[in-house]
């Protein structure tokens, strides 16, 4: 056929494709010569792999028919009887996907395998080329589906921090587990202080993330349906992450969603559903009859009697109306008044087809994700299509995707309705509504945290996201290939929050001034492209690869909001329904960012026995001072596979030993687009002959440089015992060169602080990951796993510079503090002798060593490090002929924590916290007499507690993240009755239980939760 029919035929054959399937028009048939007249079917066809070239040793097999097939020869080429004219070929080949292929008897058929990037001695992809692992010298983790799904049905991060000891995610003890919170994420640790955050555009510790080889962020990676993913790679360490140059010193994460495969149209679902519910199994609150108790000793009602009753007779009648409330049966349940069992469930429905020429693609995806508190969740509609085409030695590919983020969120926090007290009435005994205040004497008054649930107040979002990729590939020799690739996106965010002017917090406010909305509203736009050559080839027993390119992008965001207020209902939100701007006027902003790279990379191995990896980037950004735009980053990256050495290939013991190790220094680019730049603020109020007036708000700094991370990384990898235990461990050194913070200028200047480059911090970490088949057969395979991890960050040569930050976190009971040597996790509090008998005052330990009952932060030493000693995870899973079961655990040892609810709740309760509830220690383990031995002060004391070292203790804990039963069957005998192809269940519980020495709330504004789910996938 000639190059322009072949151009006609492609779309000609999605066309029939979609109506009918690929059917044969011949048949070749064998008539057997026995008794019974049977017909054999041949079917013949070839192999290639995702270059065009033959594959040979492919297993072909009939799906269901065990015992049945063939392989194929050295040009690829396959040939097998059956006696039906209509089956389903299995090819299986190892570092290939296995495919499946409905095939009718006749016709030669064509099939192409893809490499499979999560298979070790296969490939590695870091979204802008891919390596053969063998000769990777870089450190870097690869997951797929499955192994996700192993951990959860629908949280990517979750499963991903349960697998790779290197993915920090600490717990976020204020947001629990709402779904509009992102968590925290981290490779290997934190380079740069969260005191330091408001320099960065981003989390100043988050990884690069690449979505099908484009930057993408951490939002977006969180919203993705699990059932889209083919695999993700972690790069940890210089020689992994360098070709991103001056963005990958935190490490880079790389997602690969499924491309549609060649062959018969095939549908697939994929769906779950999960319902949770909150955990509040750390809350430790006072019944009624303990609240009373508590409010009698501390005060609340005056002095006592030698019968511990109040001596006055209006504290005695308040006392004495409590204590009916209580003899009535009155100990109110406060918590579970905002929570709901959410159901949440997810569905992904993708189609793809066509032959090596032409293939699609197209996917519908919901997640609906609902949280355990009324009134919120998250709701993700993602539409998607992908086509490639493929003519002589060009492909083209192109992928779109629309995207719709809904979120609402809870308009009264958890902890309005934990504080409640438990002698009070939810609802009016009459009307059986929630009054606006559950107790009302004169000017004292507690207000109903149900009535402001019950306003009409809102706090919701949307965002909409439409981005094209396209990319080209010329394969110019069978060694070099040239790439280019495109990508343009928008997204629009809206976020609106309504007040009531019937919510309690509205009532001291002037009645014109009640009720406040406000509305802001983005618009985000950005192109980038990449332009690369990939060279590879082996000459004798070496073997040589190269990569050089350039890449560029221009991000651009328009932003504006306005604040309305006074309303005298809240039925109507709308603007046109309040008494004007809440602020005087709306605001606007509008910021560009450019940046653009250019790298190279070589790696080279001889007899696949010692390897060397260099790589060199220059980039320039927008961000810099413009005496330094650009900046260039290199590392270089060397390994030894000593499997592959003559002497060792006779080692019965270890199947594949590899060495690495490699030095580099990647940027950090998280900062605010006008970091370096004056900025102006126009004064409109007045009038000027000279045009507008206006007045300096922030000095730039034109020498301001890059932050740079000096990156250094051993490692080894072996598998053991006929591949049932692999191994690998990490030992990483980063040292930022130099650390970007705002320094405190003088008032004459007209600002309080510049951008400067300050010392930097020093990170350590070490990882290690193991796992053994403990079983390993055709059909029975019974493993475990397990990984840990240690990392610490110190400062070094900052001197004084930063005492600015040290004084704030005085001021603020912050405890963490920046000096040379000291660890960024590290914290610091006046050291406590404990509670004195004989007066029940805390007795405190000077610098000196003296003892006083005098706080003085001149005092503060080292106490603690927040920063665990070690954690890690560990699992097993047992498969037996397509049934699975699996358990997955964490651990923490060793980290220090403030107990906030101790501070808050057992002490530091202030007269205006008595009226509310209280942790039941406040009562049980507070000093009350001369000559009790006590952990806290004395009850009746309502003064200030400053943070001591009796309000930090090392915590240790253990959980059960995840147990999972599933079931796949690609050859049941159902599956035909529903023309499946494959079918897939699996049952989960997450979050089982968490074990810990310290008894501390979590949770405080949003609860964690407890989940129990269901998965279901089928193909057709």
């Amino acid at each position: 056929m000639s190059k322009i029919g072949m151009r006609f035929a492609a779309p000609l054959a999605v066309i029939c494709l979609i109506l009918g399937g690929v059917r044969s028009t011949e048949a070749q048939t064998v008539t057997g010569t026995g008794t019974e007249n049977t017909k054999i079917s041949v079917y013949r066809g070839v192999v290639i792999d995702d270059e065009g070239e033959p594959l040979p040793g492919v297993s072909v097999t009939v799906v269901g028919q065990k015992g049945l097939g063939a392989a194929t020869n050295i040009e690829g080429e396959f040939s097998l009887r059956y006696d039906k004219s209509k089956c389903v070929l299995k090819f299986s080949y190892v570092g290939m996907k296995t495919q499946e292929v409905r095939a009718n008897a006749g016709k030669r058929m064509t099939v192409q395998l893809e490499t499979d990037a999560t298979v070790l001695g296969t490939a590695v992809a870091n979204g802008i080329y891919t390596r053969n692992i063998e000769s990777f010298t870089g450190s870097v983790s690869t997951f797929n589906k499955d192994d996700l799904k192993m951990i959860s049905a629908n949280n990517i991060l979750k499963g991903l921090s349960a697998l790779d000891p290197s993915i920090i995610m600490p717990e976020n003890t204020l947001m629990g587990s709402d779904p509009n919170t992102l968590p925290s994420l981290t490779i290997n640790g934190e380079m740069n202080p969260q005191a330091l955050a408001q320099e960065y555009e981003t989390d100043p510790n988050q990884p690069l993330f690449i979505l099908d080889g484009f930057e993408s962020t951490l939002q977006a990676i969180n919203d993705l349906n699990m059932d889209r993913i083919e695999s993700i790679s972690i790069l940890k360490d210089a020689s992994a992450t360098a070709i991103y140059g001056s963005k990958a010193a935190n490490g880079v994460i790389v997602v690969e969603t499924k491309k549609p495969e060649a062959g018969r149209l095939q549908l697939s679902y994929n769906g779950s559903l999960q319902v949770a519910w909150a955990d509040l199994s750390d809350y430790n609150l006072m019944n009624s009859e303990q609240k009373l108790q508590f409010e009698l000793l501390s005060g609340v009602y005056g002095e006592l009697d030698s019968n511990q009753l109040p001596i006055g007779e209006a504290n005695r009648n308040s006392y004495f109306d409590r204590r009916r409330l209580i003899d009535m049966g009155h100990d109110t349940y406060w918590m579970n008044e905002p929570l709901q069992n959410a159901v949440s469930h997810t569905h992904n429905l993708y189609i793809q087809g066509g032959d090596q020429s032409f293939r699609y693609g197209a996917g519908l995806s919901y997640n609906k994700n609902e949280g355990v508190m009324i009134g919120s969740k998250r709701d993700v509609i993602n539409g998607n299509v992908n086509l490639t085409y493929r003519v002589d030695n060009f492909n083209f590919t192109n992928q779109t995707t629309i995207n719709n983020v809904s979120s609402t969120n809870e308009t009264v926090a958890f902890s309005e309705f934990s504080k409640m007290n438990p002698f009070y009435a939810k609802y009016d005994e009459i009307t059986g509504e929630a009054p606006k205040y559950v107790y009302k004497d004169g000017n004292e008054s507690i207000w109903n945290p149900i009535w402001n649930m019950q306003q009409n107040s809102f706090k919701k979002g949307d965002i909409t996201t439409i981005t094209d990729n396209f990319q080209f590939e010329w394969r110019a020799t069978r060694q070099l290939r040239l790439r280019g690739n495109l990508q343009y996106q928008m997204q629009k965010t809206t976020n609106e929050n309504y007040t009531s002017p019937n919510e309690t917090s509205q009532a001291n406010l002037e009645v014109l001034k009640r009720g406040k909305y406000s509305n802001s509203n983005s618009t985000a736009s950005s192109y980038s492209g990449r332009l690369n050559a990939t060279y590879g080839t082996a000459i004798g027993a070496h073997t040589i690869n190269a990569v050089g390119g350039m890449q560029f992008s221009e991000k651009n965001n328009r932003s504006y909001s306005f604040g309305a207020e006074g309303y005298t209902s809240d039925t109507f939100w709308n603007p046109n329904f309040s008494q004007g701007y809440q602020d005087g006027k709306p605001s606007s902003t509008d910021t560009k960012t450019r940046n653009v790279s250019y790298y190279a990379n070589a790696n080279y191995s001889y007899n696949m026995r010692y390897l060397l990896d260099f790589n060199w980037t220059m980039s320039g950004a927008s961000q810099f001072g413009i005496d330094d735009p650009f900046t260039t980053t290199w590392s270089v990256g060397v390994g030894w596979n000593i499997h592959n050495e003559k002497w060792f290939k006779s080692s019965e013991t270890i199947n594949f030993l590899k060495l690495r190790a490699s030095y580099g220094n990647p940027g950090n680019q998280n900062y605010d687009a006008k970091l370096a730049a004056s900025i102006y603020n126009f004064m409109d109020k007045y009038s000027n002959p000279f045009g507008i007036a206006n007045i300096i708000q922030q000095w730039g700094n034109n020498g301001l440089k890059w932050q740079k991370t000096n990156t250094y990384n051993v490692g080894i990898t072996a598998t053991m015992f006929n591949n049932r235990l692999s191994f690998n461990a990490d030992y990483q050194i980063r040292k930022t060169d130099p650390q970007l913070v705002r320094i405190d200028l003088p008032g004459s200047t007209g600002v309080v602080s510049a951008p400067m480059n300050v010392g930097g911090t020093d990170n350590r970490s070490i990882s290690l990951t193991a796992t053994y088949y403990i079983l390993k057969k055709y059909d029975f395979n019974w493993y475990i796993s397990g990984n840990v991890s240690h990392h610490t960050t110190e400062y070094y040569g900052i001197g004084n510079v930063l005492e600015q930050y040290n004084e704030q976190g005085r001021a603020n009971s912050s405890l963490m503090r920046m000096y040379d040597g000291a660890s960024t996790s590290g914290l610091y509090a006046v050291r406590s002798l404990g509670i004195d008998p004989a007066t029940g005052a805390e007795l405190l330990l000077k610098k000196n060593g003296t003892p006083t009952y005098e706080w003085n932060s001149d005092d503060e030493v080292l106490v603690g490090d927040s920063n665990p000693d070690f954690q890690g995870n560990f699992s097993t899973s047992f498969l037996y002929k397509g049934f699975s079961f699996g358990a997955s655990f964490s651990f923490k040892m060793g980290g220090d924590v403030t107990l906030s609810t101790l501070m808050n709740k057992v002490e530091n309760i202030s007269k205006k916290s008595l009226p509310y509830n209280q942790d039941v220690r406040a009562l049980t383990d507070r000093w009350k007499k001369p000559g009790d031995i006590a952990k806290y002060k004395r009850i009746d004391d309502t003064s200030t507690s400053h943070i001591t070292t009796r309000f930090i203790k090392t915590e240790n804990t253990f959980s059960c993240g995840s147990i999972n039963l599933g079931y796949r069957t690609s050859n049941a005998k159902f599956l035909n009755l529903i023309g499946a192809t494959s079918f897939d269940v699996r049952f989960y519980m997450n979050d089982i239980f968490r074990i810990s020495n310290i008894k501390e709330e979590r949770g405080l504004s949003y609860p964690f939760q407890r989940s129990c789910s269901m998965s279901l996938g089928l193909s057709f």
